[in-house]
C-alpha cells in the first residue's frame, strides 16, 4: 500500500488507544489503594522492563540499518539511564523515575516488589516478550515504538509536528497526579524528562521506522498492532475489574 495509506492504518489503531477507566484515573475517583493497583500493574508489565525490550529488538537489527540502530540505542540510553535528560533526570533510568514518582504518592519501593499480574495483564506482557523476542524486528519495532509508547494523541501531535502547545510547568500543574492526588511538582521528573526527549523519539518512530518497512512487511505489521491494541485494551479491562470499577454508564 502507499506510505500514507499505511500511516493511516497505523494511526487508526491509535486512534483506539483509549479506555473507558482512564476517566476515573485523571478525574481523580480513585482511592489511593486503587490507584496502586493500576500503577502497580503498569510497572510489572512494561515500564520496568521496555529498556531490555528495546534492547532485544536492537539486537535483531541487520548492520545496514544504522540510523534506526543508532536511534533505538539512543532510546535505549535515556530509558535505562536518563542520560539524554540528564539535567532531569540526575542519572536515574525511566523506571527509577517512575519509582521516584510513586514515592510522591506515598508508596514505597517495596509495593512494586513480587507484583503479581492479573490475567489480562500476564496476556499482554506476555504478548509484548513474544514480540520482542522472536516477531521480524521491523514488526517488533514497530509494536514498541508506535503502539506501547504511543497513544490516542499522536495524530494530532503529528500534525504539530511534535512541537509541544504548553510549557512543561503549565503541564504538570494541570496533571491529574497533581490536581487530584496531591504529588509534588519536584517529584515528576518522569513526566519532565517524556517531555524534554518524547516529542524527538516519536517524530523519528513515525519517519525513520516507516521508511525501514518493506510493502510486504506493511500488513504483518498493522497486524501485529491491532492484536496489541485488543491485548492492551483487555489488560485495561482486566486491571480495572479488580480495582471494583464499572463499565459507565452512558449519558442519554
Amino acid at each position: 500500500m502507499p506510505s500514507s495509506e499505511f500511516r493511516e492504518a497505523l494511526l487508526s489503531v491509535l486512534d483506539q488507544k483509549n479506555h473507558w477507566g482512564w476517566q476515573y484515573i485523571v478525574g481523580g475517583k480513585l482511592s489511593k489503594s486503587q490507584l496502586l493497583h493500576h500503577f502497580q500493574q503498569e510497572y510489572e508489565v512494561y515500564v520496568r522492563d521496555f529498556p531490555i525490550m528495546l534492547a532485544r529488538v536492537l539486537g535483531r537489527m541487520p548492520p545496514g540499518a544504522v540510523q534506526l540502530r543508532r536511534e533505538f540505542a539512543e532510546n535505549i540510553y535515556e530509558e535505562q539511564t536518563g542520560g539524554l535528560s540528564q539535567k532531569i533526570s540526575k542519572g536515574l533510568s525511566h523506571p527509577e523515575l517512575f519509582l521516584k514518582m510513586m514515592g510522591g504518592l506515598g508508596y514505597r519501593n517495596q509495593d512494586f516488589e513480587n507484583i503479581q499480574l492479573v490475567p489480562t495483564s500476564l496476556g499482554y506482557r506476555t504478548f509484548l516478550d513474544l514480540v520482542s523476542f522472536t516477531y521480524d524486528w521491523r514488526i517488533a519495532a514497530a509494536v514498541l515504538t508506535l503502539f506501547v509508547e504511543g497513544s490516542i494523541e499522536d495524530r494530532e501531535r503529528l500534525k504539530k509536528n511534535y512541537h509541544p502547545t504548553k510549557s512543561i510547568e503549565a503541564k504538570l500543574k494541570e496533571h491529574s497526579l497533581h490536581r487530584h492526588y496531591g504529588i509534588s511538582l519536584s517529584d515528576m521528573d518522569l513526566v519532565r524528562a517524556h517531555h524534554s526527549i518524547e516529542g524527538g523519539h516519536r517524530k523519528t518512530a513515525w519517519e525513520t521506522l516507516l521508511k525501514a518497512i518493506p510493502v510486504e512487511f506493511q500488513i504483518p505489521v498493522v497486524r501485529a498492532m491491532q492484536e496489541a491494541l485488543e491485548l492492551w485494551l483487555l489488560f485495561r479491562d482486566g486491571v480495572c475489574l479488580e480495582m471494583s470499577l464499572e463499565y459507565p454508564k452512558p449519558t442519554k
